[in-house]
C-alpha cells in the first residue's frame, strides 16, 4: 500500500503546477458546467495514454526512457523523434513557466519584467548545478506546501463567498480559436507521462500498482483544477464582472488574475495565499521539468554545461514572446501529443508484433482508435 501511494503521488505530483494558473484563464469562455466537463474528458485520454506508453516498459522489462524504448522496439529514428520532442518539450514548458512566474514577481518588484527572467534563470542554472537528491527533497516540499495552501485557499474562497448566492456562469460564444487554444493546455496540464519509466521502475513493473497509479494520477489532478477552477471563475465572475470579460477574450496575464483574487478577498490569509499558491505551482513545475532535460543533457557533457543549456534557450525565448505563459503551453500540447500519444501508440503496434503472444481487446482497440483522433485534434489546435 505505501509503495502504491508513493506511485499515485509521483504521477500526480509531476501532473498538479502550473494548469491550476493556465487553466481558468483558457476555460473561463467555456463557462463553469461545459469547463468542468472538458476536465472529466481529459482524465480518460491522461489515464489511457498513460496505460499505453507503461506497457512499453513492462513488456520490455525495463526502466527505459521513452528514448530508449524507442530504440529497442523500433529503431534509431523512432529513438531521435522521442529524444528531440522531448526537449523541445522541455525548453517550452520552462520558457513558460519562466514567463509566468516573472510576471507574479513583477508585482511585488519594481523591476523590469526581462530583468526578472534573467535573474529567475540565474536561480535555477545555479539549482539544477547541485545534486539531484537536493533538488528532489525541494520539490518534494514545495509540492506538500502547494497541495497544503490550496485546501486553505479553495476551502477559504467557497465559505466566504457563500456558494447559494453565487451566480453560475455560462459558455460564451465559442468558435474554433476557442477550442485551438483549450486543447493543448488542458492536455499539457496532466502532463505526466515524462515520469512513467521511473514509475515502472519505482514499481518493479508491477502491472497492478502501474494501473492504479495511472488512473488516481490522473483523477487526482482533474479533481485538484476542476475545484481551484470553480473556485476562481465563481469569484471572479460575481465581483469583477469586467475582469471576467478579460478572461472570456484572452486579454489577461496570470498576474492580473491572481492580484484580482487577493484584493476581492478580505481574509488577511487569503490575500497572501493567492500569491503563494501561485508562486509554488510554478516553481515545483520549473524544478520538476528542469531537473529531467538536464539529466538528459548530462549524460554526455558536464554539470555546467548542462544547467547553462537546459536553462539559456528557454530564457531568451520568455524575453522575447509577449504574453509567452498561455502562448508557449499551447505549443507544449502539441509536441507533447506526439510524447503521448503518436510515438506510443507507434511503438505499441511495434511491440505487438515483436510479442505475438499479447492479445488486445476489441474496446482496448477502440481506445486506441480515439486516443489517436484526439491526438490529432490536440495537434492541429496547436499548429493553429
Amino acid at each position: 500500500m505505501k509503495k502504491q501511494l508513493s506511485a499515485i503521488s509521483l504521477l500526480a505530483g509531476t501532473a498538479i503546477g502550473s494548469g491550476m494558473l493556465s487553466l481558468p484563464l483558457v476555460l473561463a469562455k467555456y463557462g463553469l458546467l461545459f469547463g468542468c466537463a472538458m476536465m472529466i474528458a481529459f482524465i480518460w485520454v491522461a489515464y489511457f495514454s498513460s496505460i499505453i506508453r507503461s506497457e512499453l516498459n513492462i513488456y520490455s522489462q525495463s526502466d527505459f526512457s521513452l528514448k530508449d524504448v524507442g530504440t529497442y522496439f523500433s529503431g534509431k529514428i523512432a529513438s531521435q523523434i522521442g529524444s528531440v520532442s522531448l526537449k523541445l518539450l522541455s525548453y517550452s514548458l520552462i520558457a513558460a513557466y519562466l514567463h509566468g512566474l516573472a510576471s507574479l514577481l513583477n508585482v511585488f518588484l519594481t523591476v523590469d519584467l526581462k530583468c526578472l527572467i534573467v535573474l529567475i534563470s540565474a536561480i535555477t542554472i545555479l539549482l539544477l548545478y547541485f545534486s539531484n537528491s537536493l533538488i528532489s527533497k525541494i520539490n518534494k516540499a514545495l509540492f506538500i506546501c502547494l497541495i497544503s495552501v490550496f485546501i486553505l485557499v479553495t476551502l477559504g474562497m467557497l465559505l466566504k463567498s457563500g456558494l447559494g448566492e453565487l451566480k453560475i456562469p455560462g459558455a460564451q460564444k465559442l468558435s474554433l480559436d476557442s477550442f485551438t487554444l483549450a486543447l493543448p493546455i488542458i492536455f499539457t496540464s496532466f502532463g505526466f507521462q515524462g515520469s512513467l519509466h521511473s514509475l515502472t521502475k519505482f514499481v518493479n513493473n508491477d502491472r497492478n500498482i502501474i494501473k492504479k497509479a495511472c488512473l488516481f494520477g490522473s483523477i487526482i489532478p482533474a479533481i485538484v483544477y476542476i475545484l481551484w477552477l470553480c473556485s476562481t471563475i465563481l469569484i471572479i465572475y460575481n465581483n469583477d464582472p469586467a475582469l471576467f470579460g478579460k478572461m472570456t477574450h484572452g486579454d489577461i496575464e496570470i498576474s492580473e488574475m491572481i492580484m484580482c483574487l487577493s484584493h476581492i478577498s478580505n481574509l488577511p490569509y487569503l490575500k497572501n495565499m493567492f500569491w503563494i499558491i501561485s508562486l509554488l505551482a510554478l516553481l515545483t513545475s520549473i524544478i520538476g521539468v528542469g531537473i529531467a532535460l538536464f539529466d538528459e543533457w548530462n549524460r554526455t557533457i558536464g554539470k555546467v554545461p548542462s544547467a547553462l543549456i537546459t536553462i539559456l534557450p528557454s530564457a531568451i525565448v520568455a524575453i522575447c514572446v509577449p504574453n509567452a505563459f498561455i502562448k508557449i503551453l499551447g505549443v507544449s500540447g502539441m509536441i507533447l501529443a506526439v510524447l503521448a500519444i503518436f510515438l506510443p501508440t507507434f511503438l505499441y503496434f511495434k511491440m505487438l508484433k515483436k510479442h505475438k503472444e499479447i492479445v488486445i481487446s476489441f474496446p482496448k482497440k477502440c481506445g486506441i482508435v480515439t486516443l489517436v483522433i484526439v491526438g490529432i485534434a490536440i495537434f492541429i489546435a496547436g499548429l493553429l
